[in-house]
């Protein structure tokens, strides 16, 4: 299917209220361009105004790159519970290893025992491989880069930790959802809690742009800068983010809903 063809179909769809569904495994300049195309030629087709269009395409791309780099911490997660275990001298270790997994209560208990700095450290180091690799860099890594990312690409595979962005059009809103299949750490789903209600609170006493000034800087992984962004947006357009942007983190998943009503994105872009 042509670039073209692609867009034009998902504009279809879309203008017909039915789903657009894309399977994400990075987030490419290519694929960037063509969800605002997407977006921008549904936005003219409904005669919505098209500036909307820049701050929704933001926080989609905020909320799937979350996505992509909550899949490569739980790896990476599941990874130092595997060296923990062989330290321990246990056997069957891919049997206790899932069992920790799929149960919350285990896995938040491993938790207190892995740095949250090493994961932050190995998902950036991962994502940077990952940036050079596809800006065709690919000669310039070292044979022990390369080796890093093929086993990350294989381990995000190997559990089927892929990410799904779906686009749904009604008479009465636009709905965003961004699955990925890997359960949300709660010390990560606190942290991004608080710094929204932190967010809130300057927002409220008309100090929103502080949230960003060095002084309320949270140099903690997962700080939620990006999604206090998305935040903003939606305060602009006179919604309440609480309700309009949920993050859900289930056993298996985590799902993000975001919400624009539709009589929103007709008026003027504030």
């Amino acid at each position: 299917m042509t670039e073209s063809t692609f867009i034009d179909k998902s504009v279809s769809r879309l203008v017909a209220q039915k789903p657009v569904r894309y399977h994400i495994n990075a987030l490419t300049k290519s694929g960037r361009k063509q969800l605002m195309t997407v977006l921008t030629g549904f936005f003219k087709s409904e005669n919505l105004n098209h500036e909307h269009a820049f701050a929704i395409h933001y926080a989609i791309v905020e909320i799937v790159f979350n996505a992509l780099k909550a899949n490569l911490k739980f790896v990476a997660f599941r990874e130092e519970i595997r060296k923990q275990l062989h330290r321990f001298k246990i056997y069957e270790i891919e049997d206790l290893l899932q069992v920790i997994i799929e149960e919350r209560t285990l896995r938040e208990f491993m938790a207190t025992r892995v740095v949250p700095e090493l994961l932050r450290n190995q998902v950036r180091q991962i994502f940077d491989l990952e940036e050079k690799y596809r800006a065709g860099m690919a000669a310039k890594l070292s044979a022990e880069q390369v080796e890093l990312l093929k086993k990350f690409r294989l381990l995000v595979r190997s559990i089927d930790a892929n990410v799904t962005l779906e686009i749904t059009h009604t008479p009465q809103e636009i709905r965003i959802s961004v699955t990925n299949k890997v359960p949300m750490l709660a010390r990560d789903l606190e942290r991004i809690e608080h710094s929204r209600k932190r967010h809130r609170e300057l927002h409220n006493e008309g100090r929103s742009g502080d949230f960003f000034s060095y002084e309320n800087m949270d140099t903690t992984e997962s700080a939620g800068f990006g999604i206090a962004m998305v935040d903003q947006g939606l305060y602009r357009l006179g919604l309440d983010p609480f309700e309009q942007l949920k993050i859900q983190s289930k056993n298996r998943e985590t799902i993000v809903d975001l919400i624009y009503p539709r009589r929103v994105l007709v008026s003027q872009a504030q």
